[in-house]
């Protein structure tokens, strides 16, 4: 199984390499598309300032210092829809970093542009982002005919769905699952909200008032209801945006699983925030490499699951659920 980590800066792609990233992912925001579609109108599904690059030079830098090593380079293109103004000019784009900048390959997800860029033949690699919503190996079938290479999964999918998805796929496509890090409330492929806007489903939403006429009974347990939801929704947004004292990141993940990934024949295992800090994407990817190391050596899942667990060290948010992608329970 191959890491995937992601950047926004080029200063990042060194450490990422020398970390053990077998590839790397970030986005890019152009002068001209700020110029002339402006800020509320993204490129990709995160914002434009804290999480992409700034100019195709350093994103031809990061390519040929990844390609140096071995490392390729995806660039993402998941924003949820692309209204038609901005087709074109993302194809254009999409030529250009393929024939100028050799980028590897686009994450999609909207499936207007899935289709346009697939009428093209890009012989860029094309990895289905996980706004793309495959939830069955039908859909990963027909993602295939329009030259999907990768299905990223969604977070949202059980542990079993995984195994029978991935089992009776077509045994060319390659599937990538989510590693560490961000959770959604949604299931974020039907989400169509702009998070330009802020991401409302991460507030912290209070009853103001209870309805009348509750019993002191119900009254409680909505309460406790209101109580969980707020704990669930902290524990997505990475327990709060925090870390542990040793620079180890909080928050969602899938280690527990990585020899259940590496049974079924999971290509990839995805790294996510690339608005994060220069920090808490090495610290991540050193916490998901000690766990794929174990397992590449084939130890058996209740120890990789103990392992994990271990390194993590908060057993209080492990046994509670939360942070959990990918359970059955």
């Amino acid at each position: 199984m191959k890491l995937v980590a992601p950047f926004s800066n080029l200063s990042e792609v060194e450490m990422l390499i020398h970390c053990g990233a077998d590839e790397l992912y970030c986005g890019i925001n152009t002068p001209e598309w700020a110029g002339r579609f402006g800020g509320r109108l993204w490129m990709n599904r995160r914002s434009p300032d804290g999480a992409n690059l700034m100019s195709l030079n350093d994103l031809s830098q990061a390519i040929e210092q990844a390609h140096d090593s071995g490392v390729s380079v995806y660039l993402t293109l998941n924003a949820p829809y692309y209204p038609e103004e901005t087709v074109d000019y993302v194809l254009r784009l999409c030529e250009k970093l393929f024939h100028e900048q050799s980028v590897d390959g686009f994450i999609v997800a909207d499936m207007n542009l899935l289709f346009h860029i697939s009428e093209r033949e890009f012989p860029a690699r094309l990895h289905l982002s996980s706004l793309g919503s495959c939830f069955n190996h039908l859909s990963a079938d027909f993602f295939h005919t329009l030259g999907v290479e990768r299905i990223i999964l969604p977070r949202q999918l059980r542990l079993s769905e995984i195994e029978e998805l991935t089992s009776r796929a077509d045994d060319e496509m390659e599937f990538e699952v989510f590693a560490l890090n961000d959770g959604c409330y949604y299931e974020e492929g039907f989400c169509q909200t702009s998070h330009a806007l802020g991401p409302f489903c991460m507030e912290q939403w209070k009853i103001e008032e209870m309805p009348r006429g509750l019993s002191p009974l119900k009254k409680e347990e909505l309460e406790a209801n209101e109580k969980n939801a707020r704990e669930y929704l902290w524990v997505q947004n990475n327990c709060g945006s925090s870390s542990r004292p040793d620079g180890l990141p909080e928050g969602p993940c899938a280690l527990c699983w990585f020899a259940h990934f590496r049974d079924w024949n999971i290509d990839a295992l995805k790294i996510v925030g690339r608005e994060a800090s220069f920090l808490r994407k090495m610290r991540s990817l050193q916490l998901a490499k000690a766990v794929l190391d174990k397992a590449n050596e084939g130890t058996d899942r209740e120890s990789i699951r103990q392992f994990a667990r271990s390194l993590r060290n908060t057993p209080e948010l492990c046994d509670r659920g939360y942070m959990c992608y990918f359970r059955d329970e």
